[in-house]
């Protein structure tokens, strides 16, 4: 009968116990994480604007190294554009065999395509930052479509979020390449309300 298994351990449930204390064991990184990750009540919103760069586990690693102990939340976002090539395979009744262009919407696989290099973005900073025993509270993702741009989407964001430090990176563009290009770091700093860290790209000289 049931009473016969009282107060005996579910199999699967022994083993799922006995994987975690193994990883406790023999990964230290995961068990830092556990043990690290807390927050200070009260305490500053801290959001890491990551572009998907090398310099985006930098970002992560000086936030780790000198503010993320003091935080009340952590928050990762990453902004990116919902557009420019693609790649899907099209089925017969998919095609418009006159013109040869697939008829199914484009802007679907666009998207689902930006979502997955985006999460994959903010996967990566994410296990940079378990690292340092710390683990984001949050992480965004966020679309810019063709009527908008990602410096856009981010302070909309931001605006919204109201965080207390934003920690952004600066890949060590030249004075003309910032006024070609445009820089997200330049372009928060003159239009968000918030304190702004900005990590510049080393050099190697240092």
């Amino acid at each position: 009968g049931r009473g016969t298994h009282k107060g005996r351990l579910h199999p699967s449930r022994f083993l799922a116990d006995m994987i975690r204390a193994l990883i406790s064991v023999f990964h230290p990184v995961y068990a830092r994480a556990e043990a690290k990750h807390k927050r200070v009540p009260g305490g500053p919103h801290i959001i890491v604007a990551i572009d998907g760069t090398p310099i985006s586990g930098s970002l992560v690693k000086w936030g780790a190294e000198h503010v993320f102990d003091k935080a009340g939340k952590i928050t990762f976002v990453h902004a990116t554009e919902c557009s420019g090539p693609i790649e899907f395979e099209a089925t017969s009744e998919e095609m418009d065999f006159q013109s040869g262009i697939v008829i199914r919407s484009y802007s679907e696989e666009i998207r689902r395509q930006a979502v997955h290099r985006g999460m994959g973005v903010l996967g990566k900073c994410n296990e940079i930052s378990e690292e340092y025993g710390f683990a984001p509270d949050e992480q965004k993702l966020l679309l810019a479509d063709k009527n908008s741009n990602v410096k856009y989407a981010l302070l909309r964001y931001l605006d919204a979020a109201k965080p207390d430090l934003i920690i952004c990176g600066s890949r060590g563009m030249g004075g003309f390449g910032r006024a070609l290009l445009g820089s997200v770091a330049d372009y928060l700093v003159h239009n968000s309300e918030c304190a702004i860290t900005i990590v510049k790209k080393r050099t190697g000289k240092d």
